[in-house]
């Protein structure tokens, strides 16, 4: 570890996510939030009010070059792109809040023009720090050979509002709550050879993108992933319904994850482990919250800034991450038809699966 302050700045910091990052930043001792960002005027003066003791700029350009570390972007979806390059451009490291994009030629030119400038482009999937200990173990065979896994989100406690009126079938539930689950479940399956299915639907009345989504991703070992989302309307006092169950050889796992609640929540719901030969249904760890996610993602970012590059598989998941998604916006434009994640960004691929 090392005891330099890294200098960060929070670009969209009135976006839903922003509070959270700001939070997590703001209780690592190795950072200083020393900016934030945010075009509209009204929003930026109730963050001046809320955090008189941080800069606040109507645009990146306006920040000193040199007087950066980290830029944080939580600017909308479909302006990460120009975004994230401003900011290497700039010089600046870059956490990228999910998904960095679902154009599989637009990602890599973004990784790519991160190495080409040596900086480091993570994208924001605090997620993945909830099940990495579970995650290791079911790899590594608590429940023997694995065979399926089925995921859930059911968002009751409210959603994205900006969200109902993108045109764009993918920008909807698809969009925001299944790279969330791709991102703690794709590690149980082989990365080379996926294959990915999908639909959507819009019933909700007034939604312009979709509300409901279902997902299947099977790789050439034959292990198979199900995942399905849908925005309900808010309900008082209502938590989200968000778990993951996984089925293997020697038994299953199921778990009821943490989405907006605190660690005493999760600590109530921790993971069950089923066995096959009969044996009494046994809690395992409890996971860690959503706060504590963010905690862990923001130091993981610090570290690999204090190490000099991010892990080189990290980058490979993030890739595989984005090609998923690729494929499944791919997949539902064509009514469920099954696309192979290799043919993304491809010149076939393309011509393909266009949209």
């Amino acid at each position: 570890m090392t005891d330099t302050i890294r200098r960060v700045a929070i670009v969209g910091a009135s976006s839903a996510v922003a509070p959270r990052h700001l939070e997590a930043l703001l209780a690592l001792p190795s950072t200083e939030v020393v900016a934030l960002v945010e075009v509209d005027p009204n929003k930026a003066e109730r963050l001046r009010l809320a955090h008189p003791e941080i800069a606040v700029y109507p645009q990146a350009a306006d920040i000193d070059q040199d007087g950066i570390d980290l830029a944080v972007v939580c600017v909308p979806d479909f302006a990460h792109g120009p975004v994230v390059v401003e900011c290497l451009d700039r010089g600046w490291n870059v956490l990228c809040e999910k998904p960095l994009t679902d154009d599989v030629a637009l990602a890599e030119d973004l990784f790519a023009h991160a190495d080409k400038v040596g900086l480091l482009l993570a994208v924001g999937y605090q997620r993945r720090f909830m099940l990495a200990k579970l995650g290791e173990q079911i790899v590594n065979g608590l429940i023997g050979d694995l065979y399926w896994v089925d995921a859930w989100w059911l968002r009751r406690a409210g959603h994205p509002a900006s969200r109902r009126e993108f045109t764009r079938r993918g920008l909807g539930v698809r969009g925001d709550l299944v790279p969330h689950l791709l991102s703690q479940t794709l590690q149980f399956l082989d990365p080379g050879q996926l294959v990915v299915q999908a639909r959507d639907w819009r019933i909700s009345p007034g939604w312009r993108s979709e509300d409901v989504a279902r997902l299947t991703v099977r790789d050439d070992k034959g292990v198979e992933l199900q995942a399905h989302v849908a925005y309900d309307k808010p309900h008082v006092d209502a938590v989200d319904d968000c778990g993951i169950a996984c089925y293997g050889t020697l038994g299953s796992i199921h778990v009821q994850l943490p989405t907006t609640h605190d660690q005493l929540w999760a600590n109530r719901n921790p993971p069950t482990l089923f066995s096959r030969d009969g044996s009494p249904a046994r809690k395992l760890d409890p996971l860690p919250s959503t706060q504590q996610c963010h905690l862990l993602q923001a130091q993981a970012v610090i570290d690999a800034l204090t190490a000099g590059s991010a892990p080189a598989e990290q980058q490979a998941a993030e890739m595989t991450l984005i090609r998923t998604v690729a494929a499944a916006q791919a997949s539902a434009t064509w009514r469920g038809v099954a696309v192979p994640i290799e043919n993304l960004g491809t010149a076939v691929g393309k011509r393909r699966y266009a949209s």
